[in-house]
């Protein structure tokens, strides 16, 4: 099952983490002993929980005891992702930053509750909702965390084929259908294991006549974007690779310029879009 399975840099930041700490089984995965091992003071206080930095380099954060046993470990391994990887006062970084760190911490919470090198060692059940009740007995997680986390890993799976079949390496195999292409679409791919929020890429279809344009394709960033699922990848077996350069920010939108792909990848009425690629772009059109 696992077998495809691609860890994200964070991913992979956790599992580094634990291993040289010695955190190598899941009953490991508490307060008090990935406190201790990692070197974090922890006081529990009736208030929000948050990480606290210090000059002398001691790793401390405040957990709010009213919460649940569970709650208070779910918020001390979101306040450990600010403490290891963010640096600078949340209170004085500007939005775009802070947003940034949160949704890294979300994704770590999961990373580090339900790590994968534990994981794929597990004798996993293969009725998925006998998998999911195993998950969460053995990493002491809720059923919603345990699923939330299976199908992060189901669809990191299909992304991985995703990634094959649109790779610019692949030679050209004809799509299943025969229908033309008319018009310009744009379809979304959706990976909600990724460490981005949104689609992970995205799509671009053209006809000959959009090909043939010189005049730049706009969309804007928010969509509506039609949904590309997995039995539709196929069909998109030789998309052409966009990368940031190629792309157009102009009046708030993206875009590309099918003339100038032309020029630079020869004739091709499918490209890819990598999210993160269309993120930099939009920074740097409205910051520099």
């Amino acid at each position: 099952m696992y077998e495809h399975y691609r860890m994200t840099d964070l991913e992979k930041y956790v599992e580094e983490l634990y291993i040289q700490n010695g955190i190598c089984n899941p009953y490991q995965i508490n307060v008090a002993d990935l406190s201790s091992r990692l070197n974090v003071w922890v006081h529990f206080a009736e208030a929000k929980s948050r990480a606290v930095e210090s000059r002398t380099g001691l790793r401390s954060m405040f957990i709010d005891s009213r919460l649940t046993p569970e709650e208070q470990r779910m918020d001390f391994l979101h306040e450990l992702c600010h403490l290891l990887r963010h640096v600078g006062n949340q209170m004085v970084l500007p939005e775009l930053f802070t947003e940034a760190q949160e949704n890294e911490a979300k994704n770590f919470v999961y990373y580090a509750a339900i790590p994968f090198f534990m994981l794929r060692t597990m004798p996993i059940p293969n009725n998925r909702q006998m998998a999911i009740e195993y998950i969460a007995f053995n990493f002491d997680v809720t059923l919603r965390f345990a699923e939330n986390r299976l199908s992060q890993i189901e669809r990191r799976i299909l992304q991985a084929q995703f990634d094959v079949v649109a790779s610019p390496s692949l030679p050209w195999n004809e799509p299943k259908y025969h229908e033309p292409i008319k018009g310009t679409h744009i379809y979304a791919y959706y990976d909600s294991t990724a460490d981005v929020s949104g689609p992970s890429q995205l799509v671009i279809e053209a006809d000959e006549a959009a090909m043939d344009s010189a005049v730049d394709f706009l969309f804007s960033v928010d969509g509506p974007f039609d949904r590309l699922e997995q039995e539709d990848l196929p069909n998109y077996n030789h998309c052409k690779r966009l990368l940031a350069q190629d792309l157009i920010y102009k009046d708030g939108k993206i875009g590309i310029n099918f003339a100038v792909l032309n020029i630079k990848y020869g004739r091709n009425q499918q490209y890819v879009l990598h999210m993160k690629d269309i993120e930099r772009v939009v920074y740097s059109g409205k910051y520099f």
